[in-house]
């Protein structure tokens, strides 16, 4: 027994298990960049949070024994930063933020750092979360995030997805590359429906969770109908017929070319596919009304 104590003390024992606690940094990276850019669906969210809590768990375990070597000190000041982003890209996901912060708070306070390193930056982290915090949940309440900007100046739309509004029928090519889907939400007493193509293919599966990726999808329509819906299908594995109007996919998604950005630039027309109806308190989709309206007016003409 003494001697397996001793084995574990051992420093050169202690500094190789230490390089384990780097796989926490990349675990944390994974984890911030997952709840920026996807959807979290899961069967059973208790299981899910008790394996995410177990984990930082361990890692804690692991780093609070290998404390006082380079790579874990090294762990520990750049895991309360991946927690700050964290807690931004996640705001309000308490059961995905909290545990890594917990963990990063303990760590850096354990770590083998002089006491006065401790002070200065740690005073700085603690105003970095609770100023940054505030000031975050400011610019919610006036409808602006992190997600938001980002989708605004990397493809140049205003989108802020709710995700209490998604609805999880979804409508999915047989191929599995795109989903079709809707948020449900009331707006000035309209109950507004917005249409969304993502890229299914770019989900990420996990036992017990799956990733549906949303970032960077594109709106095809918003609408707020009330005695009719736009009655979307895929005609094909790109195609979708949506409201009378038929919207490639694959189109949608496309960088646009050199050619493409110097049109925009010297004229008003509109990007193809990109499709935004809004109808409020309309009876029937625009689509459908016209053809009628043009049939009455050719009978008209006849009659004359």
């Amino acid at each position: 027994m003494d001697k397996f104590l001793k084995f574990l003390k051992n420093k050169w024992f202690l500094l190789g298990i230490s390089f384990l606690s780097l796989i926490y940094v990349f675990f944390l990276g994974k984890i911030a960049q997952l709840v920026f850019t996807c959807y979290l669906e899961t069967e059973n969210m208790t299981t899910l949070s008790i394996m995410y809590v177990f984990v930082n768990f361990l890692f804690a375990v692991l780093m609070f024994f290998t404390r006082k070597q380079v790579p874990t000190i090294i762990t520990a000041v750049l895991i309360p930063l991946e927690a700050f982003v964290i807690l931004i890209v996640g705001f309000g996901q308490w059961h995905i933020i909290i545990p890594p912060i917990a963990v990063s708070a303990v760590i850096f306070l354990a770590c083998g750092v002089g006491e006065s390193f401790k002070t200065v930056v740690g005073t700085i982290f603690l105003m970095m979360f609770v100023v940054g915090g505030l000031v975050y949940s400011v610019f919610l309440n006036f409808g602006i995030s992190l997600r938001y900007v980002m989708v605004d100046q990397i493809y140049e739309e205003d989108q802020e997805l709710d995700y209490s509004a998604r609805s999880l029928d979804y409508l999915t090519t047989s191929d599995g590359r795109y989903r079709l889907v809707s948020y449900t939400k009331e707006r000035d007493d309209l109950v507004i429906t917005e249409y969304y193509i993502e890229e299914a293919y770019k989900d990420e599966e996990y036992p017990f969770a799956s990733f549906r990726r949303s970032f960077g999808c594109r709106k095809v329509l918003a609408t707020a109908y009330e005695n009719a819906s736009p009655n979307p299908r895929w005609i094909s594995d790109q195609l979708l017929y949506i409201d009378g109007k038929t919207v490639d996919a694959e189109e949608l998604f496309a960088p646009p070319s050199p050619e493409e950005e110097t049109t925009e630039e010297t004229t008003s027309k509109e990007p193809p596919a990109r499709i935004t109806i809004t109808e409020a308190g309309a009876s029937h989709p625009a689509s459908e009304t016209a053809p009628e309206a043009a049939e009455s007016a050719s009978e008209e003409t006849s009659a004359e």
